[in-house]
């Protein structure tokens, strides 16, 4: 039986230290028949000479340099737009594929039809290449997690976000084809808003053994900013507010009744209230911020016929929306003032912290030999007042009745 053609579509970006490995464990494969797309970003150190080197003999690799940097959603997709493959996977410029990574994926995608996307699991790496699953445990269960089917993915999605990583993923032609590539708004939600593009209409499997080591280093770390944190926060949020947008009401239904105000929702007017709703709490399934579903519920309200069944149905009216809407929803100047100041006042909150720890010490210390006096000076008076004489017993009883005081 004849191999179908994977396309392999990587996107570099000043990885000079990383992307030879990569590409070497792309050539290292034991299955052959592949194209590896490589998209550099406009690179500005090494990257474009290796790769150059790299595709000079080996036929199989394309490069496509790019003569300035326009981000990863724009760069992916010039990969997309070259591939030509039966399968299409994704592997990032600083991770690492196991030499069977295909083979596998291949064979397990022939013995399981149903699914469009295949993932498998991973082991984490550091930038020397050590695996550090277990310094980096919480990220390895995260990443390594899984949810029960489409309707588990689904709700995960919705309530948490997006676990899952790219190079472990490999996926039918089709799937690329009827999703369509990334968003160029998304920065780092791209593969998030992909996913829950794909899932809509195709089915996740997954391949339980680890055949991508996944490089977390310092940089990536020190990348976790503040500005880097609201982008994804903001992004995520944008991409729950469009969740639903092409989701068919009996899937809507199916996944998400549980967690309807009303049970019997069933009317699609019904149901885009119940979805307003659920935007209310879809941080964690908590009404944190409810700011997606008040925007839903006030397109909602525009329409006569829906702002009356919200009453009448829901007993929902626009004075429990001016409730809901006094509670601060989005950022402002004074907002990030204040958790600056809180930035600030964090270092001097921790020395006094310190130094309460340590007085708190001292005084236990100083209670535990006052104490410990005592009791000494307790078993001293028992001895003594075994004694008959009354004139040694008296006095002592009367020193027993203070001790017993403190």
């Amino acid at each position: 039986m004849k191999q179908p053609l994977v396309s392999i579509v990587m996107v570099n970006y000043n990885h000079e230290d990383f992307i030879g490995e990569s590409i070497e464990s792309v050539i290292a494969q034991t299955y052959e028949n592949w194209e590896l797309i490589i998209v550099d970003d406009g690179s500005t150190d090494s990257s474009p000479e290796i790769i150059r080197k790299y595709a000079a003999r080996e036929p199989r690799i394309r490069p496509c340099l790019q003569d300035r940097n326009r981000h990863i959603c724009a760069a992916t997709n010039i990969g997309f737009a070259n591939v030509t493959g039966e399968f299409v996977a994704r592997l990032d410029s600083d991770d690492v594929w196991c030499a069977r990574k295909l083979e596998k994926q291949i064979q397990y995608m022939r013995e399981h039809p149903e699914g469009a996307l295949c993932f498998t699991k991973l082991d984490i790496i550091d930038g020397n290449g050590k695996i550090v699953n277990e310094s980096q445990d919480v990220l390895y269960q995260i990443y390594n997690g899984r949810e029960d089917g489409k309707k588990g993915w689904i709700r995960h999605f919705f309530f948490y976000g997006n676990t899952l990583i790219q190079s472990t993923l490999l996926m039918k032609r089709e799937v690329l084809d009827e999703t369509g590539g990334f968003n160029l708004a998304y920065m780092q939600g791209h593969d998030f808003d992909f996913f829950v593009r794909a899932i809509l209409k195709y089915d996740f499997i997954f391949l339980e053994e680890p055949l991508v080591k996944y490089r977390r280093t310092e940089v990536q770390n020190s990348a976790w900013n503040d500005d880097n944190n609201r982008r994804f926060f903001n992004e995520h949020m944008n991409i729950r507010y469009h969740f639903f947008d092409n989701m068919p009401d009996e899937m809507f239904k199916e996944i998400f009744r549980d967690d309807f105000v009303n049970h019997d929702s069933s009317t699609h007017e019904e149901l885009l209230c119940e979805q307003a709703f659920l935007l209310c709490r879809c941080i964690h399934e908590k009404e944190s911020n409810p700011v997606l579903g008040l925007k839903k519920l006030e397109e909602l309200m525009q329409n006569p016929d829906i702002a009356d069944l919200l009453e009448k149905k829901f007993h929902y009216t626009p004075k429990d929306y001016y409730q809901q809407s006094v509670r601060p929803l989005f950022v402002t100047d004074a907002i990030l003032g204040e958790l600056e100041n809180l930035r600030k006042l964090c270092p001097m909150l921790n020395d006094q912290i310190v130094a309460l720890r340590s007085a708190n010490q001292d005084i236990s210390g100083q209670l535990q030999r006052q104490q410990e006096e005592i009791t000494k000076l307790r078993e001293t008076i028992n001895r003594m007042e075994q004694s008959k004489s009354w004139k040694i017993t008296k006095p002592l009883r009367n020193i027993k009745k203070t001790l017993d005081k403190c």
